[in-house]
């Protein structure tokens, strides 16, 4: 049953309570490692995004206490989540540093940590990550950068709190400039580094076999390949699994558009990342309303001279609403604006990477007025309702930085690894942190979106639909700001595409295809 989810809940958070409770068939862990016991327990109460949990840190337990209202309840899985009213029963300390409506998981070293230097990236007073994204590429500069100016922001914020335990973070980069992902990915094993953290490169199925091969384990901003999505160690903040895929934004533009989604044709670029987007969809939409007139049109992923074949292979096809998959700028401005040249002014509907700044400011010719996004965060313009989105702007433009979804979405997997990596104390591994993140079946970003389940890979069942309109993002579904609507329906699975097929997913839905002998 579909519902629309009120933003925000009191409830007392324990700050290094884990959550185990998973839902579906979960990937598991490659290690047996115990949960490091931490020795102080922060108790805080916040504001969370309803039908959250605490957002999960990692080894002592601790009891919460909170009443639910509304025929709610507190206890939810990233596969079905309902609304939750708790009241608090500790008030907050008020020398917490919090993000959103969690503490920081960072802070000085409580007892001494026993890092030998053994384990690679980690000393007694340091810890090495590494980060990325494709910047570099010629035909978008600055292609992602948002993401790693969220984790500069984020590195120093933290190590200024006092680290991971006392360890200050030291932050490595890597340009994968879109098509170099082999170098980014061989200089980040080469150098070391404990974890990959908030990188996110468009063509990662390029890096499998050298990660695997290094043993580098992934907490990225985003996956796009099944292989990695699936690989290995990598355990995502808002999970993008081959074999499962959001799709509260198929039913939310049935509603919304009607007929339009009757005869949607697909037109992506001609590469892994946008191609397997496609497929998901193609696989599922139909289950929530949609029809597909043409799902074959791609286009050149570094660019098109003329766009005016692909409007008219479009219309010739029948298509009332276009999905689309790729970069906002250039690509789909040029093509709006050769669409709406030719009269054919459709939906265009697409992924949360075109809700950034450039893209809206681009808009003056209102080419993009009929450009629909779908998300899971409450959009910057909503900052005012929900604290963790005014702290990633607030940390961002303290910083300098530039901000964008992605930017987001960097800042909750940071979170997530902080989070895990803390809850070690004493002495940082990658085996204890890898349990703490397995472990972790609910997180919320400490409030920037929707609830997902990193620890099973499982994506959010709860969709915010915005669209373009001059140069502003409005929300178009739900209307209450703040709010998502939710159905676990929408974990939709997704069987029989050739991503997933190549991924070789074995009983613990983990990718075999660069596993040695995969």
């Amino acid at each position: 049953m579909n519902r629309t989810r009120p933003l925000r809940l009191s409830a007392a958070l324990i700050a290094v309570a884990l959550v185990a409770a998973s839902c579906g068939s979960d990937r598991k862990a490659d290690s047996t490692t115990t949960v490091a016991s931490t020795t102080a327990t922060t108790v805080a109460t916040t504001e969370a995004p309803a039908g959250s949990t605490a957002d999960t840190t990692a080894a002592t337990t601790a009891e919460t206490t909170a009443e639910s209202t509304a025929g709610s309840t507190a206890d939810t899985t990233a596969a079905t989540t309902a609304a939750t009213e708790a009241a608090p029963t500790t008030e907050a300390a008020p020398d917490v540093p919090m993000f959103g409506d969690a503490p920081w998981p960072c802070g000085p070293a409580v007892g001494t940590n026993t890092d030998t230097g053994n384990e690679v990236g980690v000393t007694a007073d340091s810890v090495t990550i590494a980060g990325g994204d494709d910047a570099g590429y010629s035909g978008a500069p600055g292609l992602n950068h948002e993401m790693t100016d969220a984790m500069k922001a984020l590195v120093a914020k933290c190590n200024d709190l006092g680290g991971i335990n006392g360890r200050q973070i030291k932050f490595n980069y890597y340009d994968a400039q879109l098509l170099n992902v082999g170098p980014a990915i061989q200089g980040a094993c080469d150098d070391k580094n404990f974890f990959l953290v908030g990188e996110g490169w468009a063509f990662d199925s390029n890096q499998e076999e050298i990660r695997l091969g290094c043993g580098l384990p992934a907490v990225p901003t985003y996956t796009v390949s099944a292989a990695f999505a699936m690989g290995k160690d990598v355990f995502n903040s808002v999970p993008n699994p081959a074999d499962e895929t959001p799709a509260g934004a198929f039913a939310q533009t049935t509603k919304l558009l009607g007929d339009a989604v009757k005869h949607v044709g697909a037109l992506v670029a001609n590469y892994s990342a946008t191609q397997e987007t496609r497929d998901k969809a193609v696989a599922v939409a139909t289950n929530f309303g949609w029809t597909w007139a043409e799902t074959n049109l791609e286009y050149n992923v570094t660019g098109e001279a003329d766009w005016t074949p692909f409007v008219k292979q479009l219309q010739d096809a029948g298509a009332t609403a276009v999905f689309w998959s790729g970069s906002c700028l250039p690509n789909l401005q040029l093509y709006a604006q050769a669409a709406k040249a030719n009269g054919f002014d459709v939906p265009i509907i697409t992924d949360t990477n075109h809700y950034e700044a450039k893209c809206a400011a681009a808009n003056t010719d209102g080419a993009l007025d009929n450009l629909y996004i779908r998300m899971s965060y409450i959009p910057f313009e909503e900052a005012d309702v929900n604290p963790a989105t005014k702290d990633y702007l607030d940390l961002l433009a303290a910083s300098g930085g530039d901000t964008s979804q992605l930017g987001m979405q960097a800042t909750s997997s940071f979170l997530l690894w902080a989070t895990a990596a803390s809850a070690c104390g004493n002495e940082l591994t990658r085996a204890c942190t890898l349990t703490n993140l397995a472990n972790t079946h609910s997180w919320t970003g400490h409030g920037l979106h929707a609830e997902t389940d990193p620890g099973g890979n499982h994506p959010p069942s709860c969709t915010v639909l915005i669209r373009l309109q001059g140069t502003s993002y409005k929300r178009v579904a739900p209307d209450k700001p703040g709010t998502y609507d939710c159905d676990p329906s929408w974990i939709a699975p997704v069987t029989g595409v050739p991503a997933l097929e190549a991924a070789k997913l074995d009983a613990n839905r983990i990718s075999q295809q660069f596993a040695a002998g995969g």
